[in-house]
């Protein structure tokens, strides 16, 4: 079980990953990753990935919260869990100037988040990544 992260209001649900360029070994410090169910993308800042040397997948087209559409870059990574890792995920490079997050901070979305079964446990404030899902809660 991983505790939700207190630092945000209301504490927000994260899992601890690593990254690396595909078919690689782990080859970041294991970091905090805000679970985001309104996000379709994973987002991750250009720091992580440019030291990475994440490939480029292909254009895409996003849009954030009240604002409109805009092309990006999606770059490939694999994302190292504590259960296994998943290989070849294609993620959105989050460029420090847009000052879109405070700590350059890594965001999971439903791309992610499809492959994953979690128990999210509000009242207890705690994330778990299963491995098959519960008979019963």
């Amino acid at each position: 079980m991983i505790a939700y992260a207190t630092n945000k209001f209301p504490p927000v649900p994260i899992l601890h990953i690593s990254l690396s360029a595909p078919g690689e070994s782990a080859q970041t410090e294991l970091a905090p990753a805000l679970i985001d169910t309104g996000s379709d993308f994973t987002l991750v800042p250009e720091k992580w990935l440019r030291d990475l040397d994440a490939p480029r997948s292909r254009p895409a087209r996003v849009r954030g919260l009240w604002s409109a559409y805009r092309e990006v870059t999606l770059f490939l990574v694999d994302i190292h869990l504590e259960i296994g890792t998943l290989p070849g995920v294609e993620v959105v490079r989050v460029m420090k100037s847009e000052g879109i997050f405070e700590n350059e901070e890594i965001v999971l979305g439903r791309n992610v988040l499809n492959l994953l079964i979690l128990l999210l446990e509000g009242p207890a404030q705690q994330t778990s990544v299963l491995e098959r899902r519960p008979s019963r809660l």
